[in-house]
């Protein structure tokens, strides 16, 4: 088990090797990837990382993403999950762009739809996540005591980092483990999860360890717009972690990604061919509102993404 800085330091000795977990997707988003030791570069396929947007630049993005901001007026947690995120961006030295916008609409949704799932006292695993957004969102806003993240490695770093950037650093030595192996995972489980706004407990691990994932007292699961990027054996093994949980407790499993998507190395992965099983129990199946469109600064201004992007709530079985 590596806590604090160390988890950071022991993923930079990691990053040169081949991940076993990375996809077509991922060999070419990654392939420009470099921690610089204060920093990265190469940064691509995970949300945007841009700097603060100032003056009129701000406003411009404002504008453009009210739209998105009018679709979160039917969930009452919304605005303070809104001003969370704010912070959060800002603390980080990024950004409130409509990566993390999303990440707000999606957990104000939740917390709607699986209000008992999300609480001070409960676990939730979220299988990618770019720059810890919704780790950070789930600490803050006390609806998660405990984050198991999963990520690939290089992208795990990132998340780490800027999850220390938010927590500071006496906070995140003391709430960040990183784990490899299953006594490592006992001792981080035995520790208490805490809620207080910057101390909430994270669970880090890396994909090429995803089996870790069975041995955790998980309410909640999360996949946002990443296992459209994997390969359709990766998929399965995640869909495997989650049952084997099922089998032990209620779990909910909200996922987000498109419909169909063509990775480099022609592989189509399919929502509806993902291993669901016909007594999962559907809470919630449509088109997600806040997934369909992006937007630009330059007309046209909103421009549909490469095909449908479907969320589904289920209740595992």
């Amino acid at each position: 088990m590596y806590s604090g800085q160390s988890a950071i330091d022991h993923l930079v000795t990691e990053v040169s090797k081949e991940d076993s977990g990375e996809s077509s997707h991922w060999r070419k988003y990654h392939s420009l990837f470099k921690f610089t030791g204060d920093g990265f570069e190469g940064l691509q396929g995970f949300g945007g990382g841009e700097k603060p947007y100032r003056w009129l630049r701000s406003g411009v993005h404002c504008l453009l993403q009210r739209r998105f901001r009018r679709m979160g007026g039917e969930f009452p947690q919304f605005k303070s999950i809104d001003r969370l995120a704010d912070e959060i961006t800002s603390r980080q030295g990024r950004a409130y762009d409509l990566d993390v916008l999303r990440q707000s609409l999606t957990l104000a949704f939740l917390k709607r739809h699986a209000p008992n799932a999300l609480s001070s006292e409960a676990t939730v695993c979220v299988i990618g996540d770019g720059f810890a957004s919704m780790t950070a969102l789930l600490l803050s806003s006390s609806l998660s005591g405990r984050v198991v993240l999963i990520n690939l490695t290089k992208t795990l770093l990132v998340d780490l980092w800027y999850l220390k950037r938010w927590m500071g650093a006496e906070a995140f030595e003391s709430s960040v483990d990183l784990v490899t192996d299953v006594g490592g995972l006992a001792r981080a489980l035995s520790r208490p999860a805490t809620n207080d706004a910057e101390g909430g407990r994270v669970i880090a691990i890396k994909a090429s360890d995803h089996e870790l994932l069975r041995r955790c007292p998980v309410d909640l699961a999360l996949n946002i717009a990443s296992m459209q990027e994997m390969d359709l054996p990766i998929i399965a093994a995640y869909f495997d972690d989650l049952r084997a949980i099922a089998a032990q407790r209620k779990l909910l499993f909200y996922c987000c990604n498109r419909e169909e998507k063509a990775l480099p190395d022609g592989v189509v992965t399919r929502f509806s061919a993902y291993p669901w099983h016909t007594s999962d129990q559907i809470l919630v199946d449509e088109l997600c509102p806040w997934h369909q469109q992006y937007y630009d600064i330059r007309p046209p201004f909103y421009r549909p993404y490469d095909g449908p992007i479907r969320h589904r709530l289920v209740t595992l079985k």
